[in-house]
């Protein structure tokens, strides 16, 4: 009875430590399993992940700007508002921005309340117009950006929504990253197989599960002020680099 009693504690020991490992391999991103039979034989695999990253220099910025005014009837508000964003594609087309990359992101015809007093009083018509303008060729021209913004700082009442640096053509660097996230994977299937005494065969899925772009984005508040300050010359915006990241899961055949 004691010797089956000490079998039973080694058995549940034994277990214990199987779970345990188990655990510390999820942890990781990294597990080892069973993923089918090859014929009469039983396919083993590793499963790993890795992360690639590139950083790149933006080549367009995207400007979100445009104006609001409030008048007595519609008309007016849109006559007003047309005068302005005739201004803004004036100093746009100066400075070489491309018709093409110019568009409106909303229109809205609004009535503009009073709410003081505990009572709704209509006090006249809103239009707001607002444009998205892509702005090319900063790498060569980087101080075309600020150019522009503080031209279009002398605007009385101009909305600066969001200024974002951005790249045209993300492809090749959306390829990098996923080269270096397989060469990681791939090391690490390589030292787990190594340090399991199996020979690492050819992958059987590759997945890519999670690509992110991260932009830096100016708003409007703080850096529209500094653009219509006389006293500062001139604005200043460093666009940084922008970080490309991919992750891909790869589950290795093993023997």
């Amino acid at each position: 009875m004691k010797k089956e009693a000490t079998m039973i504690v080694s058995v549940v020991v034994v277990c214990a430590t199987i779970f345990g490992v188990t655990q510390n391999l999820k942890n990781t991103g990294i597990s080892i399993k069973n993923t089918g039979t090859v014929g009469n034989a039983v396919q083993n695999s590793i499963n790993v992940y890795g992360e690639g990253k590139v950083m790149a220099t933006p080549d367009i910025v995207r400007i979100h700007a445009g104006v609001s005014e409030t008048r007595d009837t519609t008309k007016e508000a849109q006559d007003a508002t047309n005068q302005k964003i005739s201004n803004i594609l004036d100093i746009l087309k100066k400075q070489g921005v491309p018709e093409k990359n110019i568009q409106t992101a909303n229109l809205s015809f609004d009535e503009e309340y009073d709410w003081s007093e505990n009572k709704r009083e209509v006090i006249g018509q809103r239009v707001r117009q607002t444009l998205e303008v892509k702005v090319p060729g900063i790498i060569k021209n980087p101080e075309r950006v600020t150019n522009i913004l503080d031209q279009l700082g002398t605007v009385d009442g101009l909305e600066l929504n969001s200024v974002m640096f951005d790249i045209e053509d993300k492809k090749e660097f959306y390829t990098a990253a996923r080269a270096k996230a397989y060469e990681k994977a791939e090391q690490k299937a390589q030292e787990l197989a190594g340090l399991s005494d199996v020979k690492l065969l050819k992958p059987i899925t590759i997945s890519e599960s999670n690509v992110s772009f991260i932009q830096p984005r100016y708003s409007n508040y703080a850096f529209a002020e500094k653009s219509m300050d006389d006293s500062v010359g001139g604005s200043a915006l460093p666009s940084g680099e922008l970080e490309i990241t991919t992750k891909l899961d790869v589950i290795f055949g093993i023997k």
